[in-house]
């Protein structure tokens, strides 16, 4: 019988320090600095939608899967990484655990960049992640055998996704070597700026000021209503 629960591990505290989170960027001079936390929450406000919002290629991704129906897929990672499934943001909020997870049960066509950049602002996150999908692929713990029993029926051909990450000069080791595909190589229905964590930080640095000090309340709701309905707006013109 085919069982849901996984084997308790304890998640790992996440640091709200950002400077010391984003500090792999920051010493390489892949960000212009530290976002405050408003600015990271407009600039999640804005991009949410396009995140959020399928696009046309999701059904083919999943397609000879058991379960690669959303309606039965999505439940089922549900039931492995929890309801921060759902959790829509910048992800900086997200415990390396959660993000591991999301990397093995969420098929990624090409480089997962955003997602493995927050990977590496966790303590050893990529060696952390090859761990777990080594663990997986050969089914070599308690943990590796229930999840690529799960994953199987989710993802075609899962044990190729894994590859992308694992093999020598894949998705691991470049975003190890800090060697990331340029912005504009992104699906077209993605805003460059929300492509890559790194650009999301200097987007919101360079969009929105500090604080809301000064704001009347109601141009702060206006300023929120608009960046929240910003991709809904474009589509239908």
């Amino acid at each position: 019988m085919l069982s849901l629960f996984a084997p308790r591990t304890k998640k790992t505290p996440v640091s709200k320090d950002l400077s010391l989170r984003l500090g792999p960027f920051l010493a390489r001079g892949l960000v212009k600095g530290v976002p405050t936390t408003w600015q990271l929450l407009l600039g999640q406000l804005e991009m949410a939608p396009y995140v959020v919002l399928p696009d046309a290629g999701d059904r083919a991704r999943y397609d000879g899967a058991p379960l690669g129906n959303p309606l039965f897929r999505t439940p089922l990672i549900v039931s492995q990484i929890g309801w921060e499934h759902f959790r829509v943001g910048h992800g900086l909020h997200s415990t390396p655990e959660t993000l591991e997870l999301h990397l093995a049960y969420v098929f990624h066509e090409g480089m997962p960049v955003f997602d493995l950049q927050l990977v590496q602002t966790h303590a050893d996150g990529l060696g952390r992640l090859r761990r777990m999908l080594e663990a997986i692929e050969q089914s070599s713990t308690p943990a590796g055998v229930h999840h690529r029993r799960l994953i199987d029926l989710v993802i075609p051909d899962a044990a190729a996704y894994r590859k992308n990450f694992l093999e020598p000069g894949g998705w691991i080791d470049r975003a190890a070597a800090f060697d990331y595909p340029a912005t504009d190589e992104a699906a077209a229905f993605l805003r460059p700026e929300f492509t890559q964590l790194t650009s999301f930080v200097d987007y919101c640095i360079d969009t929105f000021e500090p604080s809301p000090r000064g704001q009347s309340p109601l141009s702060i709701a206006r300023q929120l209503s608009d960046l929240g309905t910003r991709r809904l707006r474009e589509k239908g013109r």
